[in-house]
C-alpha cells in the first residue's frame, strides 16, 4: 500500500508539472505562479504519502547548501559554455548580433528565474521525490538508473523520441542523480542542471520560446558533423566523468 501510495503521489505532482502547460499555455506570470504552486503540492503530497515534507525531497537550508547550488551552476554552466564555444568555432552555428537592452536585461532575468524553478522542480520530482521514497530499500545503483530512466521518460513525453535525446537524458540523469545520492541534498545537483539550461537559453532561447532567439542572436551553420549533431551527448559524458573524479576534492557540504 506505501508503495501505491507513494505511486500514485509521484504521477500527481508529475502529471502537474508536465502535462498542465501543455494544454493550457501559461504566460511568464502565469507560469511563475504556477510553478510556485508547485512547492505546496509537492509538500501535502510528500506528507499524504509518508514523508515529512518537502524537506525530505532534498530542499534543505542546511550549512553551505548556497555555496552547493554555486558549485553546480558552475560546473554546469562551464561545460555547456565550452561545448556551445567549440560549436560555434566547427561552424554549427553563426553568431549574428546581441539582444539589446532592456530586452537583454529581462531576458536574463527570466532565464535564471525561469531555469531555477524549472529545474529544481524537476530534479524534486524525478530525483528527490524517487529517492526519498526507494532510498535504502533498493540497491543504489538501480536507484540511480531508474531515476535516470524516469528523466529520460519526461523528456520523451515533452519532446518526443529520438536516440540521442534519450541516451543525453540517461547520462545526464545519471550524473544529477549521483550528486543528489552523495549530498542528499537537492542543491548541487540543481545548480548543475540550472547551469547547463540557462546556458542553452542564451545560445538557442528560452524553451518553448526559440523562436524569439536567446541572448545571443544566432542562424544555423554550414558544418554537419557526427561529432557535432551528438556534441551535447559528448559533454554530458564530460560532465559525468568531472563530478564524479572531482566531487571528492570539492568539500561538498552533504547532509548524507
Amino acid at each position: 500500500m506505501g508503495l501505491a501510495l507513494a505511486w500514485i503521489g509521484f504521477l500527481i505532482i508529475d502529471i502537474y508539472f508536465n502535462l498542465v502547460p501543455l494544454l493550457y499555455p501559461l504566460n511568464t506570470v502565469l507560469w511563475l505562479m504556477y510553478a510556485c504552486f508547485f512547492f505546496v503540492l509537492a509538500h501535502h503530497v510528500a506528507m499524504l504519502t509518508g514523508l515529512k515534507g518537502i524537506s525530505a525531497l532534498g530542499v534543505k537550508s542546511h550549512y553551505g547548501w548556497k555555496r552547493n547550488l554555486r558549485i553546480g551552476f558552475l560546473f554546469g554552466a562551464g561545460i555547456w559554455a565550452a561545448m556551445y564555444l567549440l560549436l560555434w568555432i566547427f561552424g554549427d552555428f553563426q553568431v549574428e548580433g546581441i539582444k539589446k537592452a532592456p530586452q537583454a536585461i529581462i531576458f536574463m532575468v527570466e532565464a535564471f528565474a525561469g531555469m531555477f524553478l524549472g529545474s529544481l522542480i524537476n530534479d524534486l520530482i524525478v530525483r528527490g521525490y524517487v529517492f526519498a521514497h526507494l532510498k535504502g530499500k533498493i540497491r543504489n545503483m538501480n536507484l540511480l538508473l531508474l531515476s535516470a530512466f524516469i528523466y529520460a521518460w519526461d523528456d520523451v513525453w515533452l519532446v518526443g523520441f529520438s536516440v540521442q535525446n534519450t541516451i543525453f537524458s540517461i547520462l545526464l540523469g545519471l550524473t544529477l542523480g549521483y550528486v543528489l545520492l552523495r549530498s542528499g541534498s537537492i542543491w548541487m545537483n540543481t545548480g548543475i542542471h540550472m547551469g547547463l539550461n540557462v546556458m542553452y537559453c542564451i545560445v538557442y532561447g528560452i524553451p518553448g520560446r526559440e523562436a524569439a532567439q536567446g541572448l545571443l542572436l544566432t542562424a544555423p551553420g554550414n558544418t554537419h558533423s557526427f561529432l557535432l549533431e551528438n556534441a551535447h551527448i559528448f559533454a554530458a559524458i564530460l560532465l559525468l566523468l568531472v563530478i564524479v573524479l572531482a566531487y571528492g576534492r570539492l568539500r561538498i557540504n552533504s547532509t548524507a
